[in-house]
């Protein structure tokens, strides 16, 4: 079933801009996400007092000259539109004037964009409730920023008594929305198999798992589920049969191959979070620009131990949200250009480059700073998306002294991957970046 996704922000702008004591009214241009089956909110355009016949509490009509003018710019960029008003009154339902409304413009509104479909938008109290125009059916409306809303997602409260401990924290409700949803995993090494194991104990029902890799020796001291007949296994194996270990009832799909590819990037359309468990620059960056194009959320985590003349000098961990309102991994200053260039090469032209520097030496691991970080990584996804009151969406791990710190920023208006001519909400409308052209 379609679903509508907005946001936060655009949610928050939308709500205090639209205040007022009569109905208020705006339009949002909605790209398309056609293998999720979404339609992501990509602008907002706000009613003028110019643009409405006539406004009280409880109705609003808007000029035709304004219902012109959007569905042209709809038509003219590609875009399915949604028209919203207000319900000042508390009315948290479409009323009968809105049916009888949305009858008569509805001829009009296929008319003006045909190849796109059209949707009601009511906002009440902070909330938006949608449906298709004229419609009776709701369409459900995910929220998406520090905090995620996912609708419907608690309907359904199984009890069972492996969760009892948990569900005494975030409840049943916040137990329900862990059964219902769906992680991505991209890189299943030191890091993404243990934020896989914690998932799955917590009771987490769906998971993606991307990584090309297989299991070496020198991977048995810090990727969990794995024991001597491992070696030479594909990661994302390994993990599923460690998953399915931990809950039989699991469901798991494993991509083995780059994230950086088409298939990968459906996958990650169906996903309600993404972890990022990855070295590589180039992956860091595809997924942290695919999570604000797309609106699905992602938690960036890293580990690093530096040595010199056989000595640790710093082991530092770092583990970072990102969604709309928070600073992508570009703002954050989190990503090295010349690592990215580096690892997009192909052997071809790493060998012609003079410049290019083969690094290649192994990094230090050990599991107990992995697991640090990935436990604060997964809290961090409790309170995004429980009611588990973790607010921290940014920190840092300083494993010499100890300490962690909490780390605050707002994206960069001139970003252009979270700022305000970014890509937010840009969905199928633009070829994410890296991936080939389409046909190669």
């Amino acid at each position: 079933m379609s679903e509508l996704v907005i946001s936060a922000p655009t949610l928050y702008y939308l709500t205090e801009s639209l205040g007022a004591d009569v109905e208020r009214g705006a339009v949002l241009y909605l790209t398309r996400d056609l293998v999720g089956d979404r339609y992501l909110v990509r602008k907002v355009e706000l009613a003028q007092p110019e643009d409405c016949l006539r406004a009280s509490a409880i109705e609003i009509t808007f000029a035709p000259q304004f219902l012109t003018r959007v569905t042209r710019r709809a038509r003219e960029d590609g875009f399915s539109l949604a028209v919203l008003h207000t319900h000042p009154s508390g009315y948290s339902d479409f009323s009968p004037v809105d049916d009888e409304t949305e009858a008569g413009l509805l001829g009009f509104m296929r008319d003006r964009n045909p190849e796109h479909d059209c949707f009601s938008v009511v906002l009440c109290n902070g909330q938006l409730i949608a449906r298709k125009f004229a419609a009776t059916e709701r369409v459900d409306v995910r929220v998406v920023g520090a905090e995620v809303l996912l609708p419907g997602r608690a309907g359904e409260i199984q009890q069972d008594e492996r969760y009892d401990r948990q569900m005494r924290a975030f409840g049943e409700e916040g137990q329900a929305i862990l059964s219902s949803m769906t992680v991505a995993i991209v890189g299943l090494g030191g890091t993404g198999s243990v934020a896989a194991q914690q998932l799955a104990h917590l009771g987490v029902g769906s998971f993606v798992l991307i990584d090309s890799d297989v299991i070496e020796k020198t991977n048995l001291n810090r990727v969990v589920g794995t024991v001597e007949k491992s070696v030479g296994q594909k990661k994302v194996n390994v993990a599923a049969q460690m998953l399915e270990l931990i809950n039989p009832k699991v469901r798991v799909s494993c991509y083995i191959g780059s994230v950086i590819s088409d298939g990968a990037s459906a996958l990650l359309r169906n996903a309600d979070c993404i972890f990022i468990c990855t070295d590589s620059h180039s992956s860091r960056a595809f997924v942290s620009e695919f999570a604000y194009q797309y609106l699905v959320p992602a938690i960036d985590v890293g580990v690093g131990i530096n040595t010199r003349d056989g000595e640790v000098h710093a082991m530092t961990g770092r583990t970072q949200m990102l969604a709309p309102g928070l600073p992508c991994l570009v703002c954050s200053n989190a990503l090295d250009p010349r690592r990215i260039r580096e690892e997009l090469m192909t052997e071809a032209q790493r060998a012609a480059d003079p410049y290019f520097n083969e690094g290649g030496v192994k990094q230090p691991a050990v599991i107990s700073l992995n697991s640090a970080i990935v436990s604060l990584a997964v809290t961090m996804l409790l309170g995004a998306f429980t009611a588990i009151p973790a607010r921290a969406r940014w920190q840092s791990y300083d494993g010499v002294a100890g300490t962690v710190r909490l780390l605050r920023t707002s994206p960069q208006q001139d970003c252009g991957v979270c700022g305000a001519d970014g890509v937010v909400g840009a969905g199928d409308s633009r070829r994410l970046t890296f991936l080939p052209a389409e046909g190669l």
